[in-house]
C-alpha cells in the first residue's frame, strides 16, 4: 500500500526568483496550475519558499517554522511508511493537531500585532523601498482584518487541508473505514470543544464523506486525565517554562538582523518582537493568503535559529524540559494500548480511531512515549543540557517543525502480520508474553506525521515495529514512571472525578 500525503499532493511548478540584501539565493515555487485530488477531495498548494544556493543546496523555510508551518510529512528516520512485507493494518489511533489558523492569541498580542501596528503606523514606509527584500513594506497590509472574528479561528485553506487529509486516511486505510460500523453511520470522530478543532474535525468528515458521528469533548479544567487538553486540565501545568530559555537564544540571533534593519530603516527602530513577528508572519501569511515575502527576509541560517527559539520553549514547555509533560502524555497512550490490544468490540466497536486537539497534546504523547529524546541512548545524559541557549544543537532529536506542524499527528498502528519472526526478545512482565505475541503476529508502531518512528526500547518485529506483548510491557515500565496524572499535576481530592485515565472512547 502507497501511502500518499497531502505535503506529496502539494505540487509546485515553476521559479521565480528575488532580489537579496542578505546572502543566499531565493527561489519561490508556484503552485500548481490544476488542483490535485485525495479521495475525491481538492487539495490546497501552499507555495513553497525555498532558499537555493551552490551545488544545488535547497532550504524550505515553511518546513522549519514549527507550530506555525503547514503541514509537511515528517522525514523520521527513512523508514518505509507502507506495512512491511506480509503484515497490514488491523487498528490504529491517531491524535492531530487541528489545522490551519490565523494565529493563535499568545503570538498575536506578543509578537504580530504590536509590529504590524507599528508598521501601519509609520509615516516613512517609502524606505523600505530601497532595500529589494523589504520594498512589499510600502504597501502592506496586516492579513488579520478582524481579530475577534479571526485569532484563533482556522482559514479557509485550514479547511481544505483537513480535509484532503480525510483523503490521505481513506487511501491509507480503506479496510478500516469498511467496517459495518464505519459504514452505518455510527462511526465517530472526537475533538476537543475549541472551535479551531471542531471546524477543523467537521471538515475532516466532510472529506471522509461516510457520515461520521462528531464527538466534542470539553475542555474543563476539573476534567483530569479524561480530556483530550490534559494541559488544561492539569493545575501544575505551566506554558511560559520554556519562556526564558527560548528568550535567552531570541535575545542572541536577533541582535545582528536588529542592527542589519535599522541600517535599512533606522526611524522604524527594529525591535526583538518587530523581527520575531516578521518571522512569524512567513507562515501565517502563507496559510491565509497562500504567499508572503516575509519567508524571502531572512537567510537559512536564520530561520534555522528561529527554529530552534521555537524548540527551546516548546522542549521547556511541553517536551522533556518540563518534568510532568510525560505524566500529560500519558493518558491517551494507555488509552491507545487498550484500544489496539483489545480483541473485545463491545467497549471499542471502532478499528480506526481519529481525535483533533491543540498544538500541546502531540509532543506530551511523544514524551511518554520516550520519542525524539535527545538524550534517549545516553541515559546518564541530562537532557537539559543537551538544548543550550547560546548555540544551536543541530543534532537534537527535538526538532518541532517534524512534530507539531498545522496537522501534525501522532498514531498508533496494530500491524497483523504473517510468517513473522521475533528479532529479538524483551523480559515480559504481562501475561501477554513475546513468544506468544510471535505466535500471534501482532506488532505495534508509532508514526509521527506519516513516518514511522521506532521506539528505542523495543525494536524486535518487522520494519522495526514492536511486538504487542512487548510494547505492553514497555507502555507498563513508562506507566510506572509517570502514570501518576492526580500526583503530577496536584490535582486534590475536591475535583470528583479526579482520574489518571482516559475513557472517552469508550462505546
Amino acid at each position: 500500500m502507497y501511502r500518499c500525503s497531502p505535503v506529496a499532493l502539494f505540487a509546485l511548478a515553476s521559479l521565480a526568483g528575488s532580489a537579496l540584501a542578505a546572502p543566499g539565493n531565493r527561489v519561490v515555487e508556484e503552485s500548481a496550475v490544476e488542483p490535485s485530488f485525495v479521495g475525491g477531495v481538492s487539495v490546497p498548494h501552499h507555495k513553497r519558499q525555498i532558499i537555493g544556493g551552490p551545488s544545488g543546496y535547497r532550504f524550505d523555510v515553511l518546513q522549519h517554522l514549527a507550530g506555525i508551518s503547514p503541514y509537511f510529512d515528517s522525514p523520521g528516520v527513512q523508514l518505509d511508511p507502507n506495512p512491511p512485507d506480509g503484515c497490514s493494518v488491523a487498528k490504529a489511533t491517531y491524535l492531530v493537531r487541528h489545522s490551519n489558523i490565523y494565529a493563535n492569541d499568545f503570538d498575536y498580542e506578543t509578537y504580530l500585532s504590536p509590529f504590524l501596528s507599528k508598521l501601519a503606523n509609520y509615516t516613512n514606509r517609502g524606505v523600505f523601498a530601497n532595500t529589494p527584500d523589504l520594498a512589499f513594506l510600502t504597501n502592506y497590509t496586516s492579513p488579520i482584518t478582524n481579530e475577534t472574528e479571526q485569532i484563533e479561528k482556522m482559514t479557509p485553506s485550514g479547511g481544505q487541508a483537513a480535509a484532503a487529509f480525510a483523503g490521505v486516511i481513506k487511501q491509507t486505510y480503506p479496510q478500516l473505514l469498511n467496517s459495518s460500523v464505519s459504514q452505518s453511520g455510527a462511526f465517530r470522530i472526537w475533538a476537543a470543544s475549541a472551535s479551531r478543532d471542531v471546524d477543523t474535525a467537521k471538515a475532516f468528515i466532510q472529506g471522509l464523506g461516510n457520515n461520521a458521528t462528531l464527538v466534542v469533548v470539553n475542555e474543563g479544567e476539573n476534567d483530569s486525565a479524561d480530556s483530550l487538553t490534559p494541559h488544561i486540565s492539569c493545575p501544575a501545568y505551566d506554558a511560559a517554562m520554556g519562556s526564558v530559555p527560548s528568550g535567552a537564544w531570541q535575545q542572541k540571533y536577533t541582535a545582528p538582523l536588529i542592527e542589519r534593519f535599522n541600517n535599512v530603516a533606522p526611524g522604524f527602530n527594529f525591535t526583538l518582537t518587530d523581527i520575531v513577528g516578521m518571522q512569524q508572519l512567513c507562515g501565517y501569511d502563507t496559510v491565509i493568503r497562500n504567499f508572503t515575502a516575509f519567508c524571502d527576509v531572512f537567510t537559512a541560517d536564520e530561520w534555522l535559529s528561529f527554529e530552534y527559539a521555537n524548540d527551546l520553549m516548546y522542549f521547556y514547555s511541553i517536551g522533556y524540559g518540563n518534568p510532568i509533560a510525560p505524566q500529560l502524555g500519558m493518558p491517551w497512550v494507555r488509552n491507545a494500548l487498550d484500544i489496539l490490544s483489545a480483541n473485545d468490540t463491545q467497549i471499542f466497536n471502532q478499528t480506526l480511531y481519529v481525535s483533533f486537539t491543540h498544538r500541546e497534546e502531540p509532543p506530551l504523547i511523544l514524551t511518554a512515549l520516550g520519542l525524539f529524546n535527545n538524550s534517549a541512548y545516553y541515559p546518564s545524559l541530562d537532557v537539559n543540557s543537551t538544548m543550550p541557549t547560546d548555540r544551536i544543537n543541530h543534532q537534537r532529536a527535538w526538532k518541532t517543525s517534524e512534530i507539531l506542524p498545522f496537522l501534525g499527528h501522532v498514531g498508533i498502528e496494530r500491524l497483523q502480520c504473517t510468517n513473522t519472526t521475533l528479532e529479538s526478545t524483551s523480559p515480559s512482565t504481562s501475561d501477554l508474553g513475546a513468544e506468544d505475541v510471535a505466535e500471534d503476529g501482532s506488532f505495534m508502531r508509532v508514526l509521527v506525521n506519516g513516518a514511522p518512528i521506532p521506539l528505542p526500547e523495543c525494536q524486535d518485529g518487522p520494519g522495526d515495529s514492536c511486538a504487542l506483548g512487548s510494547f505492553a510491557d514497555y507502555i507498563a515500565q513508562r506507566v510506572a514512571l509517570y502514570g501518576d496524572f492526580i500526583g503530577a499535576c496536584g490535582i486534590n481530592d475536591t475535583i470528583t472525578n479526579r482520574t489518571d485515565l482516559l475513557s472517552i472512547y469508550n462505546a
